[in-house]
């Protein structure tokens, strides 16, 4: 039980030291970073074949 904590800290702490390294690099404002998963592409993916098929639609009228 121990290990696990020292390792979650541990991994928490690398990824605040990681998190604020990228802010110095690259302040919030110049950019937006979004945790996006597969979920997100799918839809996206889906939105974009329906508009393709509505252009199509619309070009054969």
């Amino acid at each position: 039980m121990d290990d696990e904590l020292e390792n979650f800290i541990r991994e928490r702490k690398a990824r605040v030291a990681e998190d604020k390294a990228s802010l110095e690099k690259d302040p919030p404002y110049m950019e937006m970073r979004l945790p996006l998963g597969a979920e997100y592409e799918k839809k996206k993916h889906r939105l974009q074949h329906e508009l393709r098929m509505d252009y199509r639609r619309y070009m054969a009228q």
